[in-house]
């Protein structure tokens, strides 16, 4: 897609009067892809699911093109002609197809078995002789109804239609362009007409209270059938929520009187709609915040009952489709859906938008995953993670606290994703974890994200134009590199043009004298929230380098000074290093699933720094050569071995292991990135540090509720930011990943209760001193300028 020329006043002046075109580099145009294909973004696991991966894979991936959603003409139209131009957006509404509910799904609820069992249960419960069989059975239907229209209504193909017409309508107002794979809508269109009475579940991401209502319009101007929505949000208005309803959207019951019932009718609801094919988007997360992706409690519960429908053998399989968007810029408060709370906030929002002077917020990228099965990662799921998981804070916590002095043993290398008390719950949970990492792996990097990630992990204190041109090529070869798709081409100054519009209001341009232009960040909460907040699309693309140059930093930090010496790493010291990081970084941050192993995972950061040029094997003087065969008598080279040994096949040849052994590169290429490597997951390291000082500070007085020990530790860090300006590092979802991480060490102790979680500090960190090895502990890994 082609970034469009944004000629919109900056400063009081267009970013063209600024500086000539060109300041003196050859412009050249930005391909978003390498030879002949795009990356090949959301692949399901190898490990879980080998046979989605070969079934469905994108046949017409090779379909390089794109459309945009939001642009309709009379090419789109079955007809032609003058008038056909003015109203071809309500004809192509009006030709798509809209799905409406049967007479007799309410019928089919009502007689579901488990509704049925549920009736019995509570009719068996009261106090026999009060009512007539004839009453309790009315009065029992009346309240399974009741249930069932808090939780949907019939659908409105009208009023779809109107809303899909004012929806477009909208897009064009706010965005430049909507913009869709064709191989990847392809692909879906092969799997709904190869398997009709298959349901097709959508995992998204959900960076935005729009993307509600933004997936169900592409899917239906696609032509395909257009699922469910789930809606997470509990605070609409009735009359919201009745509007709502009659677009296909569905909400989980409240906790009423009969929690049973409440639980039967919804099992029964989504039993009922995956047997008859129908399909279903689930938002994975609760509005994310920088480099934080956590699983909602509602996409909980609603991949728990799929789950049990299959189990239980009643739907035979479901496909999932990952779903990443991506925004120049989230509309109104990301994710935070106060628009639709109540009707005054959306009829302001839809002023504000339709108004003739709104402004552009860019452009909007839509990618689906290649789907994959959910009966064949439940069947190998069972077999793989059988046996218990060791915990974290047993394997973990005494390194920290120097009672261990490696990880690298059997009980640290075999850690997964830390123990679970259930098993059912340790499968919804590792499946969460495979949705996010597909639908995060599949979501494009805007123009707009790169530049934020420049601009304040590179060149915080100002930078110019010339230098940020020839930083971009470089910075989306490495994106491509890393199988992450961009969603945006053309030449590289009117990617950069468009890119500081749009964030115009978090950084200034000033003209120097040698006829350049500098930007400079604006040193404000909200300007470098904003950076923060749209960089953060970087750190999983980098994130496995940003974890090794950290590592790399904290042994650095452990030498007593620097000479001139060239400095060499053993593997085991990278590797023990590595594992020490990750083991700290909670997995909603490092996307881990329960099939990857810690260690292995570790060796993978290690090869990708080799193939970044960070870090280059070196073999040791003192070692014998490789190719020495005289260290071993030839007939030891003739024994028979087990075929059970897996050992390295360096140690066949050789006879022992040779420590391998790594220098840093030291070019200023290699040093610049490994700052911004540091750098970029430093938002994370530094709340996991300012956390560890506020418990040195203020310490526990008895037990308090978790949320509003996260509460004053907001307060907290937005205190240390107001002091050093690194409100990056003052994000409240942060806050509450650190706080879940000092439970998983056992910093904390949780109990439940009817309010929530209560935490109180555990025996260990009563000691002042340990909470200074914690803290101690975390700074190494920081980088500092």
């Amino acid at each position: 897609m082609s970034a469009e020329q944004s000629t919109q006043p900056a400063n009081g002046k267009t970013i063209s009067q600024f500086c000539p075109f060109g300041l003196g580099l050859k412009i050249e145009t930005i391909h978003p892809f390498q030879g002949l294909y795009r990356p090949f973004v959301g692949q399901p696991c190898q490990s879980c699911n080998p046979k989605s991966m070969e079934n469905f894979f994108y046949k017409r991936h090779a379909q390089m093109g794109f459309r945009n959603a939001i642009r309709i003409t009379e090419e789109n139209t079955r007809y032609r002609g003058w008038l056909v131009r003015r109203l071809c957006h309500v004809l192509f509404i009006w030709e798509r197809p809209a799905d409406q509910d049967s007479s007799e799904w309410s019928k089919k609820i009502w007689n579901h078995p488990r509704i049925q069992s549920a009736i019995k249960e509570e009719k068996e419960n009261r106090d026999k002789g009060i009512a007539s069989t004839n009453a309790a059975s009315s009065e029992s239907r009346k309240e399974v109804m009741r249930i069932l229209g808090h939780i949907q209504k019939s659908l409105s193909p009208s009023l779809k239609r109107l809303t899909h017409w004012i929806l477009m309508k909208l897009l064009n107002r706010l965005y430049l362009n909507l913009q869709l794979h064709w191989g990847q809508v392809a692909t879906l269109q092969e799997i709904s007409a190869a398997c009709p009475k298959t349901p097709l579940v959508f995992l998204s991401t959900h960076p935005s209270w729009l993307d509600f209502f933004l997936v169900p319009f592409i899917l239906f101007s696609q032509n395909l059938r257009v699922p469910r929505v789930a809606w997470d949000k509990t605070d609409c208005s009735p009359l919201i929520r009745w509007f709502l309803k009659k677009l296909g959207v569905v909400f989980i019951p409240p906790n009423g009187s009969s929690k049973a019932l409440s639980g039967a009718v919804l099992s029964a609801y989504i039993e009922t709609l995956l047997t008859e094919g129908q399909c279903l988007l689930v938002f994975l997360e609760s509005p994310p915040s920088s480099g934080y992706h956590k699983a909602s409690p509602a996409a909980r519960e609603w991949v728990w009952q799929m789950m049990a429908a299959i189990q239980s053998g009643v739907v035979s399989d479901i496909l999932i489709a990952p779903v990443g968007i991506s925004y120049d810029t989230c509309p109104g408060s990301a994710g935070s859906g106060r628009e639709l709370a109540s009707l005054p906030r959306l009829w302001r929002f839809l002023t504000s938008a339709f108004c003739p002077w709104s402004s552009s917020l860019g452009c909007v990228r839509v990618d689906f995953a290649q789907p994959f099965s959910l009966q064949e990662y439940i069947n190998n799921y069972t077999w793989k993670h059988s046996g218990p998981i060791p915990c974290l804070r047993e394997a973990f916590l005494p390194r920290i606290l120097g009672t261990r002095k490696s990880m690298l043993d059997e009980t640290a290398t075999e850690r997964g994703i830390g123990t679970r008390d259930e098993p059912q719950q340790a499968l919804v949970d590792g499946f969460l974890m495979h949705a996010l990492r597909a639908a995060v792996a599949c979501t494009s990097v805007m123009s707009s994200h790169i530049i934020s990630a420049l601009l304040l992990h590179k060149y915080r204190v100002g930078v110019s134009l010339s230098r940020l041109l020839s930083d971009l090529p470089l910075i989306i070869e490495d994106i491509l590199l890393h199988g992450f798709d961009v969603g945006f081409s053309g030449q590289r100054w009117d990617v950069l043009r468009h890119s500081l519009y749009i964030l115009r209001h978090s950084t200034v341009l000033y003209s120097a004298p040698s006829n350049d232009v500098y930007v400079l960040c604006k040193e404000s909460p909200d300007g470098i929230r904003e950076l923060a907040q749209k960089s953060s699309t970087l750190l999983p693309v980098f994130l496995y380098e940003a974890v090794g140059a950290c590592a790399i930093h904290a042994l650095l930090a452990q030498l007593p000074s620097l000479c001139l010496v060239e400095i060499l790493f053993t593997q085991d010291e990278l590797l023990e290093m590595m594992m020490c990081l990750c083991s700290l970084l909670h997995k909603n941050i490092l996307l881990q699933p329960p099939c990857q192993n810690v260690y292995l995972l570790c060796q993978d950061i290690l090869d990708k720094l080799v193939h970044c040029g960070l870090l280059s094997m070196y073999e040791d003087p003192n070692a014998p050569p490789a190719c020495d065969i005289g260290r071993r008598r030839f007939v030891d080279l003739l024994q028979w071995k087990d075929t059970d040994d897996v050992s390295d096949s360096d140690s066949d040849c050789i006879g022992e292991n040779i420590k391998r052994h790594y220098k840093l590169g030291r070019s200023s290429h290699h040093a610049d990135f490994f700052v911004f490597l540091c750098h970029l997951l430093n938002p994370v390291l530094k709340t996991y540090e300012r956390a560890a000082l506020f418990l040195l500070e203020r310490g526990m007085c008895g037990d308090e509720p978790e949320m509003d020990y996260v509460t004053q530790l907001h307060q907290y860090l937005l205190h240390k930011a107001s002091e050093d300006l690194s409100y990056e590092c003052a994000e409240r979802s942060l806050a509450a990943c650190a706080v879940r991480t000092f439970i998983d060490l056992g910093v904390f102790e949780c109990s439940q209760s009817g309010h929530g979680s209560i935490l109180h500090l555990s025996e260990t960190f009563l000691l002042e001193e340990n909470c200074k090895k914690l803290t101690t502990f975390i700074q190494q890994f920081i980088y500092r300028k």
